[in-house]
């Protein structure tokens, strides 16, 4: 089922959930404050992996299919570059880095030999330019670090995995979204887990346990499968692109839970933000 030209209705729909779901992370990573950020990426992954398990058992075909492609890899490695930026650069800024994921797409695939229209990167621009409007009044003054140099890693494998998904869909030889989203838990573990070992862990109490149930399933679990979907029914630049929404979340989460308001000046770019994504929905895709 399809929206006016190009859009992919259940496409779409996993598209959006994606950012809702990634624009909680920051609530609960701040409801676990006495929480190392290794082991808070640890414990998500390890929860997601655990729930995801049985799925893996009984397809196993598909468990080895997924096995078998590095995508899944670029979405652990994302798990894993966003926590520790975060603990090392401001979260707005962080935010404002990943959301070149979109760029990031067209120029790789334009390197690939797929040009984007005029149109196409008219509204990317202009989604851009909203968001860092948006941002701007958050925005700290010090100088680029090690911070934002993963928030940029973190944009390249976003980008990275929407093309992967995207081609291999196209190619009818894409793994099952549930089996791409386990194996991306098992290596985001791979990955963090010398990292934990190579400090001092602690157990999580009781308190925190609801906190990073709720982590693993809802911001975790859950985006890292409609992004799958999303990515394999809709091109990169539409799928990382709805990405910006992310922030906007996120800010209004902050209100509702930590009571942390946005600045008045940053509507504006809200504004311009939402009006370059719903004009790029409705713009023809190519790739």
């Amino acid at each position: 089922m399809r929206l006016t030209g190009s859009v992919e209705v259940v496409g779409l729909g996993a598209a959006l959930v994606t950012p809702v779901a990634w624009g909680l992370t920051g609530v609960f990573v701040r409801l676990l404050p006495d929480l190392p950020a290794t082991e808070i990426v640890v414990a998500r992954l390890g929860v997601g992996l655990l729930v995801l398990a049985p799925f893996l058992l009984i397809h196993r075909r598909q468990a080895v299919q997924a096995l078998r492609t590095p995508l899944p890899l670029t979405m652990g490695l994302y798990y894993v570059l966003a926590t520790e930026a975060f603990v090392r650069a401001p979260v707005v800024e962080v935010t404002l880095v990943i959301g070149a994921a979109p760029v990031i797409a067209v120029l790789l695939q334009w390197v690939g030999g797929v040009a984007p229209s005029g149109r196409q990167l008219w509204c990317v621009a202009l989604a851009l330019a909203g968001l860092v409007l948006y941002l701007a009044p958050a925005l700290g003054t010090g100088s680029l670090g090690v911070g934002h140099g993963l928030a940029f890693g973190c944009a390249l494998v976003a980008a990275l995995y929407a093309l992967g998904v995207r081609r291999r869909a196209l190619a009818g030889g894409c793994p099952h979204p549930l089996a791409l989203t386990a194996v991306a838990c098992l290596w985001g573990l791979v990955v963090s887990l010398p990292w934990l070992w190579g400090s001092a862990p602690r157990w999580p109490v009781a308190a925190e346990l609801p906190v990073i149930l709720a982590l693993a399933l809802v911001s975790t679990v859950l985006p890292t499968l409609s992004y799958g979907i999303a990515a394999a029914r809709l091109s990169p630049v539409i799928t990382t692109t709805l990405g910006l929404l992310t922030p906007l979340v996120a800010a209004l989460a902050a209100v509702a839970v930590l009571g942390e308001w946005p600045h008045p000046a940053s509507l504006p770019g809200a504004v311009m933000t939402l009006a370059g994504l719903f004009l790029l929905v409705r713009t023809p895709a190519r790739g």
